[in-house]
Parts: structure tokens; sequence; C-alpha cells
């Protein structure tokens, strides 16, 4: 069923995808400056959100009496990798 629900998205996103404008700058080798920051706003959309949930399952795992630890490293892991790419870009630009 799982398959088949995104087998006839992935179908639709081919045949009407091709008209649009959004779809056709965010699949290009080489997207034009206003589609590159559009795609560096969506991945840093993506970023947070992915850390909110993250940080709030960890919580609750807290909250519940658990441990939380798969969620601590994920947690960690995207605070490391933020300084990281913090100090790499101020050092590069």
């Amino acid at each position: 069923m799982t398959f088949g629900i995104l087998a006839v998205c992935g179908l639709a996103l081919l045949v009407l995808g091709r008209r649009s404008e959004t779809y056709q700058g965010l699949t290009e080798k080489e997207p034009d400056e206003r589609f590159a920051r559009i795609a560096g706003r969506a991945w840093a959309g993506t970023g947070v959100v992915l850390t909110v949930g993250n940080l709030s399952a960890f919580v609750g795992e807290l909250a519940s009496g658990r441990s939380g630890d798969p969620y601590f490293w994920f947690v960690a892991t995207a605070a490391i990798t933020y300084v990281a790419f913090v100090v790499f870009w101020s050092r590069h630009t």
C-alpha cells in the first residue's frame, strides 16, 4: 500500500513537475542564485525541525523515566555539526 502511494506521488511529480518553475529550479544541476538560496534556506529549516523534534523526544524520554540516549546523540551531533559549520564558514567567507 505504502509503495503504491509513493509510486503515484513520484509519477505525479515526474509528469506534472516538468511544467513547474520551482521543480525545474530545484532539480537543475546548476541552479540559479535564487534557487540556490531557496535550497539553502530549506535545508536550514529542515535542520531546525529535525533538531527540535529530537530535542523534544529526548526531553519526553527523560520525563518518562528513560535514559533518552538515542535522542541525546542526535541532538549532540546536531550541535557539534552546527558549531563546526559556523567555524568553517566564518573562516572561508
